[in-house]
């Protein structure tokens, strides 16, 4: 169970780190797992941005909130972000288990965050070997088996309906070309529901509507929803 932000195009860096921290400290938006209680994300956190035409990725165990380590993102010029803070609900806090995670094809390399609990045994091929204990791993890893290097909306979306145990199965999957967002769940809708906000040159889909731009025109995504986004529509590289 996570907080999760995807920003492209035209957008303010320390603006969307800082409301990030806020989501994961549990000091924004109020759903069924804050009702009565606090429901802060500190199981690690993780970052995947463009820079010098590819793709560049940091992760760690410590609360994005209490993580000086944050700081040195916050003037990032980028196009593209992607961050994740984690509330573990399978696997220990270790880096092998924060988010993201990554496979390449050849040249092509594939990187992952996860929302959400899915219990199915998940099968998945031979060649992806997981390296932590979480079920997000193993769920990218059922995701990439059997599309021969190249994911696409068909394939995910047979995958998904496949699932039949989960709480959330929302992910974030991009190759810097390509950036598939779901928006698929079995509970909890306010929490689960990712929110969208399309700007002249920008788009932020994030799990929480980002405070400082709560007065802007965001609607939420339908629930068994794949998004996909194309990074040449919004910048070059």
């Amino acid at each position: 169970m996570c907080r999760m932000v995807f920003a492209i195009g035209e957008f303010n860096t320390e603006t969307v780190i800082r409301d990030m921290i806020l989501m994961a400290a549990d000091q924004n938006e109020r759903h069924e797992e804050n009702a009565n209680t606090v429901f802060k994300h500190a199981d690690g956190w993780g970052i995947t941005y463009f820079a010098n035409q590819q793709l560049k990725t940091f992760r760690s165990v410590k609360p994005v909130f209490d993580d000086p380590q944050i700081e040195k993102y916050k003037n990032l010029d980028t196009p593209f972000l992607i961050l994740h803070a984690r509330y573990g609900t399978k696997g220990e806090v270790n880096l092998s288990n924060v988010h993201p995670f990554e496979y390449k094809f050849e040249k092509q390399p594939y990187v992952f965050f996860h929302n959400g609990t899915v219990r199915d045994n998940l099968k998945f091929d031979g060649q992806y070997l997981p390296r932590g204990d979480t079920d997000s791993e193993r769920f990218f890893y059922y995701l990439l088996s059997g599309c021969n290097g190249k994911v696409d909306e068909v394939h995910i979306r047979k995958k998904l309906e496949n699932l039949k145990d989960y709480s959330g199965a929302n992910f974030i999957l991009t190759n810097g070309d390509q950036t598939f967002i779901t928006n698929w769940y079995s509970l909890n809708p306010r929490y689960y529901t990712m929110k969208i906000l399309k700007q002249k040159n920008s788009l932020i889909i994030s799990s929480e509507i980002l405070p400082h731009l709560k007065n802007k025109s965001w609607e939420k995504l339908n629930n068994r929803n794949i998004t996909c986004i194309t990074s040449s529509s919004y910048f070059t590289y």
